[in-house]
């Protein structure tokens, strides 16, 4: 029996750093990098854009989805009500419509999960969280941004920063106060560490 312990946590252990290992070559990848850059960039941009209007932002935020979580690269919020964005710093062509598109860069060519339905679960996701707070008539709007200028897209896949400045301008004033918006979000955030380890580590789509 005992000897049976120690194998269990001898296995154990070395799963738990493969996963570690795997995380961190992950994390680390050029993908990754650039998709990091890509969100920095659209945060500086948005907050550029929302400072006379004391717009409040949350970059990577982590939301509860039923036993699960889900993580939104920025969500805004300001008297429009909230703006939800999602970020992709991949070059190339982007074509197709439905669920998976085709990407092209190069020679190479291969699916790509949709943006548009991906931000339409994290709005969907933001509307569950407004309504179990009373929020019921707050409008929330989405963009799924491109960053890199090398990027070919087909209409309805994406916009460039300057169409999401473009967009920005035309929201609407609707009553809504950013201040109580922001801090019912952050109060919602999943702040578990492993929790946030275990969804990066699941997630397939890091473009």
């Amino acid at each position: 029996m005992e000897k049976n312990l120690k194998i269990f946590l001898i296995v154990l252990t070395a799963a738990i750093v493969l996963m570690i290992l795997w995380g961190a070559a992950s994390y680390f990848s050029k993908g990754r990098r650039k998709g990091r850059a890509a969100e920095k960039k659209v945060a500086k941009t948005i907050a550029k854009m929302g400072k006379k209007d004391n717009v409040r932002i949350i970059n990577n935020a982590f939301l509860p989805l039923y036993k699960k979580t889900i993580e939104i690269d920025h969500l805004v919020f300001g008297r429009f009500g909230v703006l939800v964005v999602e970020t992709k710093g991949i070059s190339g062509v982007v074509s197709g419509k439905g669920k998976k598109l085709t990407h092209k860069v190069g020679t190479k060519v291969h699916k790509l999960y949709n943006p548009q339905l991906q931000n339409k679960t994290h709005m969907d996701n933001v509307i569950h969280h407004l309504k179990k707070g009373g929020f019921v008539s707050t409008p929330v709007y989405g963009a799924v941004v491109f960053t890199d200028k090398d990027i070919i897209l087909e209409e309805n896949v994406g916009m460039s920063l300057e169409q999401l400045r473009d967009m920005f301008e035309r929201l609407d004033d609707k009553g809504c106060n950013q201040d109580v918006l922001y801090h019912y979000f952050q109060k919602l955030q999943i702040t578990n560490p492993f929790k946030k380890f275990f969804h990066k580590f699941s997630r397939k789509d890091w473009d």
